[in-house]
C-alpha cells in the first residue's frame, strides 16, 4: 500500500512541476510578476520569497499552482487601468503563451521521456524480412493457444518448408491447406506440433494467433529525439480518433477518472523501471492534452477567449466570462464523475470485459510496430 502511494507521488509529481514551471517560465518571459509559486495544496511545510515571487512546498502534493500579479481579467468598472507587471495588462499573446506553455512543457516532457527511453531500448524493428520468425505471444481463441507454444519458441519450418524470417512464416500460413506441422525450437531443443484444418476461424483461415517476438535496433540520440516527438503527435492523435469515434459511433467514451488512474500507477508499480517511466510519460501527454480542451477553467478555455480578444482587440464581457465558468466547472465535475464511475465499474464489476492489454514500454516505441501473424 505504502509502495502503491509514494509510485503515486512520484508519477505524478514532476508532471505537476513541470506543468507549473511552464506557467511560469511565460511569466517570467513576458514580464509578468509572479506572487506565488506553489506545489501541492493545503498548509505550507516549507517556502522562501526570492524576489517578488514566494516558492512553496505545501502538504497535499497532488496539484500545485502558479500565481501571477493581479486577475486574469481586470475588471471594467475598475479606476485605474492594470499595472504594467499584472497579467492583464499583457498583450493577447503573452496571456495566450503564459496559459498554454503549462501543457506544452507537459508534452516537453513526455517528448524528453519518450526519446530517452527509445535510446535506451533502441528502435523496434518493423521489417518482416528482418525479424526472425520468434513468438512473442500467443492470441486467445485462435489456434496456437491449443499448443504448447510459448513466447521465445522459434519457428523452424511449417508443413516441411523452411522458415528463417517474419515473412517467412506469414507466406507459408498464407499459402496453407488443410492441417499445418510446425517444428519449433525451445532451449536448443527441436518440437513440432499439428494444428487441424478444423482449429482455423472461418473468418481467419490463414491467422494462428502468434505475435512476433520485437527486436530492438541502436538508433542515435538524434534519431531518437526525432522519434520521441513522433510519439507524442501519434498518442495525442489516437486518443482524439479514439475520442471522437465514440461520438460518431455513439458509444460512451473510454475515460480514466482519479480512481482509475491511481489503480494503473498501482500496477505499473509492479512491472519493470521502464515500463514505470513510460506510463509518466503518457499521463503528462494525456494532462497537456486534456489542459488544451476549449473548456472553461481549463487551459484550453482561457487560451480561447485571448485568441478572441486578439481577433475583435476586446474581451467578452464579465458577465459572459462568469457563465463560462461556472459552465466549464459543471462539466468538469459531470467528467470527473462519469469517468469515476467508468472507473468503479471497470476495475470493481467487470474485471474481465474491462480488461485491456496495456502496451509497454517495450512495445510501444513507435506504437504502430506490432505485427500479428496470419
Amino acid at each position: 500500500m505504502l509502495l502503491s502511494v509514494l509510485a503515486v507521488i512520484v508519477v505524478l509529481s514532476p508532471i505537476v512541476i513541470v506543468h507549473e514551471f511552464g506557467h511560469y517560465i511565460a511569466c517570467r518571459l513576458t514580464g509578468i510578476r509572479v506572487n506565488e509559486f506553489s506545489f501541492g495544496f493545503g498548509k505550507i511545510l516549507w517556502h522562501k520569497k526570492a524576489g517578488d515571487t514566494d516558492y512553496q512546498i505545501r502538504a497535499i502534493p497532488f496539484g500545485g499552482f502558479v500565481e501571477p500579479a493581479g486577475p486574469m481579467f481586470h475588471p471594467q468598472d475598475a479606476p485605474e487601468p492594470p499595472k504594467p507587471y499584472e497579467f492583464a495588462a499583457k498583450k493577447w499573446y503573452a496571456k495566450f503563451f503564459m496559459v498554454v506553455n503549462g501543457a506544452l512543457f507537459n508534452y516537453l516532457l513526455a517528448a524528453v521521456i519518450f526519446s530517452t527511453l527509445i535510446y535506451i531500448k533502441g528502435m523496434p524493428e518493423t521489417d518482416p524480412l528482418k525479424l526472425p520468425a520468434a513468438v512473442g505471444a500467443v492470441a486467445e481463441g485462435y489456434p496456437a493457444a491449443k499448443l504448447d507454444l510459448q513466447a521465445g519458441d522459434i519457428i523452424r519450418s511449417i508443413n516441411g518448408k523452411d522458415v528463417a524470417t517474419w515473412q517467412d512464416l506469414t507466406q507459408a500460413m498464407a499459402a496453407r491447406k488443410g492441417d499445418v506441422t510446425l517444428a519449433y525450437e525451445r532451449d536448443g531443443k527441436a518440437m513440432s506440433a499439428l494444428v487441424k484444418d478444423a482449429d482455423f476461424k472461418k473468418d481467419a483461415p490463414t491467422v494462428l494467433g502468434i505475435t512476433v517476438s520485437p527486436v530492438y535496433k541502436p538508433v542515435s540520440l538524434w534519431e531518437a529525439a526525432g522519434l520521441g516527438v513522433y510519439q507524442c503527435y501519434y498518442w495525442t492523435k489516437f486518443s482524439l480518433s479514439s475520442l471522437a469515434q465514440s461520438f460518431t459511433k455513439k458509444k460512451a467514451p473510454e475515460l480514466a477518472g482519479p480512481i482509475g488512474i491511481v489503480n494503473i500507477i498501482h500496477k505499473s508499480v509492479h512491472t519493470s523501471l521502464l515500463d514505470f517511466v513510460f506510463l509518466i510519460a503518457m499521463l503528462s501527454l494525456a494532462v497537456g492534452m486534456f489542459n488544451l480542451f476549449p473548456i472553461p477553467i481549463l487551459d484550453g478555455g482561457y487560451a480561447l477567449v485571448y485568441l478572441w480578444e486578439g481577433l475583435t482587440k476586446k474581451l467578452p464581457t464579465e458577465n459572459m466570462l462568469n457563465k463560462a465558468a461556472s459552465v466549464g466547472m459543471y462539466l468538469l465535475i459531470l467528467l470527473v464523475l462519469y469517468a469515476s464511475y467508468s472507473d468503479i465499474k471497470r476495475i470493481f464489476f467487470k474485471p474481465k470485459a474491462a480488461a485491456a492489454v496495456t502496451q509497454t514500454a517495450a512495445d510501444s516505441q513507435p506504437a504502430e510496430a506490432e505485427h500479428v501473424q496470419d
